[in-house]
């Protein structure tokens, strides 16, 4: 069977599901790093929200009829769990005054994103972009966060600056972490002797990367660990810090994040393939 069948028959199986009140439609979405995603969009009446299931890590040549059926339960159950409760959920989703204290700053590639970065609002960071997103209430959808679009800053009348400032506030309140790798490693059952770099991150390690973009976080680090070091992006989730007495040639730096990169990290996740160097004389990364 291939993808394109895959999708075809899934769609069928799930409208035969569908309630009177329900339907989906087929879609693509542009994620970050140029990556597209296929999924289908629900709605029903009397919700204005739309919950998109994304299916692309379902295909198989091999899949069968029963599985097809069964994905297709899968998605509808996740899509009618994901309706808000309430209709003036959303429309607090949409004030900016309300949802204020959500913003957020995350770090994304610029080279890799060119597509994307022409929608949304963005700042140049390094060779790297800053761009901004949404953390929806649990209350009203568990886990979910949201890429704020240049429709949604034009929406709530709002500048570039403006939501960099409030980002930052934000992202001031979210938990710093910084452990040994081994220590990182033991999370995943993964063991490795004690190597003197360290794994950082920030909030719940969604989009942990961004901490780097904080001056005062970078100093922090610097006075851990005693001396100038190398960040290593090993994804938009979270750095590698490498001290600088225990780095090997800048070129073999590079080359281990290409190697990771290529085998470890996917390709929604990646950030960048070169390392950085901090300096405790500048205060900033290059």
């Amino acid at each position: 069977m291939t993808y394109e069948i895959f999708l075809m028959q899934l769609e069928e199986s799930i409208v035969k599901k569908l309630h009177e009140d329900e339907s989906v439609k087929r879609v693509q979405v542009l994620k970050n790093n140029g990556i597209r995603l296929d999924g289908f969009c629900y709605r029903t009446e009397g919700h204005r929200e739309q919950p998109t299931v994304y299916v692309n890590q379902y295909y198989q040549e091999g899949i069968g009829e029963e599985e097809l059926r069964e994905i297709a339960e899968f998605v509808l159950k996740i899509q009618r769990n994901s309706r808000l409760k309430k209709e003036k959920d959303l429309s607090q989703v949409l004030d900016y005054e309300k949802m204020e204290s959500q913003i957020f700053y995350r770090l994304i590639s610029r080279e890799k994103n060119e597509e994307l970065l022409k929608d949304i609002p963005w700042i140049p960071w390094l060779d790297l972009a800053i761009v901004f997103y949404l953390k929806i209430p649990e209350h009203i959808l568990e886990h979910a966060t949201a890429l704020i679009h240049t429709s949604h800053m034009e929406h709530w009348g709002v500048s570039v600056r403006k939501l960099y400032r409030t980002a930052v506030e934000n992202m001031n309140r979210l938990p710093v972490h910084m452990e040994p790798m081994e220590c990182f490693l033991e999370e995943y059952g993964a063991e490795l002797p004690h190597s003197g770099m360290h794994v950082l991150s920030c909030g719940g390690r969604e989009f942990g990367a961004s901490a780097i973009v904080n001056p005062r976080i970078l100093k922090r680090c610097f006075h851990r660990l005693g001396e100038n070091y190398y960040v290593l992006p090993s994804s938009v989730h979270e750095v590698i810090l490498v001290p600088e007495s225990l780095a090997s040639d800048r070129e073999e730096l590079d080359a281990l994040i290409r190697e990771v990169n290529t085998l470890c990290v996917s390709g929604e996740d990646y950030l960048s393939d070169h390392a950085y160097f901090y300096s405790s004389e500048s205060g900033q990364l290059r």
